[in-house]
């Protein structure tokens, strides 16, 4: 009987920690005692982890898709060439990019285009900068062959290999494809025409000069026009000069967001204590007036902040003016993308709204990058992004490239954005307010004794 007992005693002893409760700071994280609680932890961090991967396949594969067939869409890049002689050296030129449209990729697709739409080199020039209708001019001069045989005829030492045939292109216009995508190319096919057509042309004048004692002294004053008779002439209509555009044009988007973002959730939080107070219409323009305030002054510092690091504001308009547009812009940006992520933790609370974020970024820098041609159609849902429109005023502004009337477009989408928001962020509200009031009238009617009005 006595065993028995003892038995018990024992048995009641060892199950007695695991029924105490945990004490604070003095438990491991296998204690049975944390059995309750780890458990939830262990849920909550193994849901967000599944929750993640899912979003990675859900959301970040956008931006991979948006780059992975640059490549292959490079001929959505559009070349021309203008061609205004009519010996060996517009032929060859012609030729060898014609023939690059089937060639391996990266290549533009190169037009020919008739040399009496463009007569002169301004208007040219134009369309590559401001018209932004083709991303590389080559033009070969109007009698470039006759100019290169009556140089070497004559012994012209003032003769200028460089003058036959040009590249005109915008650097500016995308700093990561112009250079990889667009001239190196280009570059790479002309060089070996140009090769060709050297050796050609010095195998022809010497065969005809052997014995010419006239022809090698002509030759001797104007050696340029055998060794090297053809240079390319790369013209940067809008070279990219301003390093610090980097941090504004790529990174400097995503901190605009994640600045408005603060903001949002800045209010959230500090609203907590008053909103149960307001009436829906008060709350409402609180959190319309409270956060374009904060923008107002937000946007003015990040604005004043590219003149200390001299960003130049008057290559397209006056300096004052260039500084204005880009705070109104930037004014504007910070506007429609924060109120996004204010009905965006309406729509699905604090819980989710990283996610939200992350999302609405991810949408906004796939089509910011890189030109939307290179990108599948599925990306040209861009056009009406607001971080490709704000990078397109900004890119006027620091550079003057594309026309300013375009600036009055790219405005007008970001403006429709903050319309629609702003309409429709009042119905959010009250979507969220309401289950936060059905559960706050069943709580009084509780506490009055009253039963619960049925759903």
């Amino acid at each position: 009987m006595n065993t028995k007992e003892n038995a018990s005693d024992e048995s009641s002893t060892a199950a007695t920690p695991a029924r105490q409760p945990p004490q604070l700071g003095q438990e491991t994280f296998w204690s049975p005692r944390l059995r309750a609680q780890r458990g939830e932890y262990l849920k909550a961090v193994g849901g967000a982890t599944v929750f993640v991967m899912i979003a990675i396949w859900a959301v970040v594969s956008i931006y991979w898709g948006s780059v992975w067939k640059e490549i292959d869409l490079s001929p959505n890049l559009n070349a021309w060439v203008i061609n205004r002689d009519n010996g060996a050296v517009g032929s060859a030129v012609q030729e060898a990019l014609l023939a690059a449209n089937t060639g391996a990729k990266p290549h533009s697709t190169w037009t020919v285009i008739d040399p009496a739409r463009y007569p002169n080199q301004d208007q040219i020039d134009y369309e590559i900068t401001n018209a932004q209708s083709v991303w590389l001019v080559v033009t070969v001069a109007e009698g470039a062959t006759a100019k290169l045989e009556q140089a070497r005829a004559n012994g012209d030492a003032s003769y200028d290999p460089t003058s036959l045939v040009s590249l005109s292109y915008a650097t500016a216009r995308n700093f990561q494809v112009v250079p990889s995508m667009v001239l190196s190319p280009a570059m790479k096919t002309l060089q070996q025409a140009m090769t060709q057509l050297g050796s050609q042309f010095a195998a022809e004048y010497l065969s005809g000069a052997a014995g010419n004692q006239t022809a090698i002294n002509n030759l001797a004053r104007a050696p340029q026009t055998l060794v090297s008779p053809v240079i390319l002439n790369q013209r940067d209509l809008r070279p990219y000069d301003v390093p610090v555009a980097i941090a504004v044009l790529v990174v400097g988007l995503i901190y605009l967001c994640i600045l408005a973002f603060i903001t949002t959730m800045a209010g959230f939080g500090a609203r907590q204590p008053l909103q149960p107070f307001l009436r829906f219409r008060s709350l409402v323009a609180m959190r319309i007036t409270v956060p374009l305030v904060a923008y107002f002054f937000t946007s003015l510092m990040i604005s004043l902040l590219n003149i200390a690091f001299e960003v130049p504001f008057g290559r397209t308009f006056s300096y004052g003016a260039g500084f204005m547009i880009w705070w109104a812009t930037t004014f504007v940006g910070m506007c429609v993308l924060g109120f996004v992520t204010e009905c965006a933790i309406s729509l699905v609370g604090p819980k989710f709204i990283g996610l939200s974020l992350v999302f609405w970024i991810i949408i906004n820098v796939s089509v910011a990058n890189l030109p939307i041609e290179l990108s599948p159609s599925f990306y040209r849902y861009g056009y009406a992004m607001p971080f490709y429109n704000i990078r397109m005023i900004y890119v006027k502004i620091i550079f003057d490239v594309g026309q300013r009337i375009e600036i009055l477009k790219h405005f007008g989408i970001l403006w429709a954005w903050l319309v629609v928001v702003l309409l429709t962020l009042p119905l959010w509200m009250h979507l969220e307010r309401k289950p936060v009031m059905k559960a706050r009238q069943a709580a009084q009617q509780k506490q009055n004794g009253q039963p619960p009005a049925s759903s």
